[in-house]
């Protein structure tokens, strides 16, 4: 079977995944792509499958955009997050918010909507963050995380609750002072905070999600691939943060 079936059968039936529905995808394409998957297929069928809805994919730039090159451009400047995001961002998106290290591309009928206000808090996952705005709206409950190749500590949804609950502990400040770039040659100057770098455990919510039906893991080939139900996500994240502030955390996570 086709991967683009597959998908759809394994994984988004079952899960009640619809054409209105938002998907947010992390990927690492390379077993996919041993198995003779082309990026730009996949980014055809999720386009046309979400049609009333929205694909989005974080277009990661932290290892190019930093103290030693601040300039962040939305048309210019590459994604380092995989050939997937790459492809999308190019041949797809229509909007792409506007962050020197944690941009999201989107397509979709809520991408500017999904985009426009990144820029205006300092956080990463900050509630303006495109991860904020799905929280504080009704696609909360229609949207997915769609995780190829990867599994949960690479969704970036999580620091978001981060940073609402203790931003203090999670975050640390940037002092440079770096430039953004639109697509319209508008320019806005921006002062970043970056998450510290103690090691978190995400996977812990793995069997919270998995014991009220939020999450749902298969194998294509010799691919993982996990879909998440944001909603559901959301509701595991606010009940550990408010049991600890640093809930994900490592040293928290083994606590008995």
């Amino acid at each position: 079977m086709r991967f683009n079936n597959w998908l759809e059968d394994a994984l988004f039936r079952p899960m009640s995944v619809n054409r209105q529905s938002t998907v947010m995808v992390h990927s690492a394409f390379t077993q996919l792509s041993r198995q003779d998957v082309q990026a730009e297929s996949l980014c055809q069928f999720l386009t046309r499958y979400f049609c009333e809805g929205n694909v989005i994919m974080p277009t990661m730039t932290w290892r190019t955009v930093n103290k030693n090159n601040c300039a962040f451009d939305e048309k210019a400047t590459p994604s380092h997050t995989g050939v997937l995001t790459e492809i999308f961002r190019t041949q797809f998106a229509t909007h792409r918010s506007l962050h020197p290290t944690h941009s999201v591309a989107a397509l979709g009928v809520d991408a500017q909507y999904l985009t426009h206000s990144h820029h205006l808090d300092s956080g990463p996952c900050s509630t303006r963050s495109p991860y904020g705005l799905i929280e504080s709206s009704d696609l909360k409950s229609s949207s997915f995380i769609l995780l190829i190749g990867v599994a949960l500590e690479s969704c970036t949804y999580i620091h978001l609750f981060e940073e609402i609950y203790n931003p203090d502990a999670f975050l640390v400040d940037d002092d440079t002072p770096y430039s953004l770039k639109s697509k319209s040659g508008e320019t806005h100057v921006y002062t970043l905070k970056r998450h510290t770098k103690r090691t978190r455990d995400f996977h812990q919510f793995g069997k919270k999600l998995a014991n009220i039906g939020g999450i749902k893991m298969s194998q294509y080939g010799d691919c993982d691939i996990t879909l998440v139900n944001v909603e559901k996500l959301s509701q595991v994240l606010h009940e550990e943060f408010n049991k600890s502030p640093h809930a994900t955390f490592c040293n928290h996570s083994y606590q008995m």
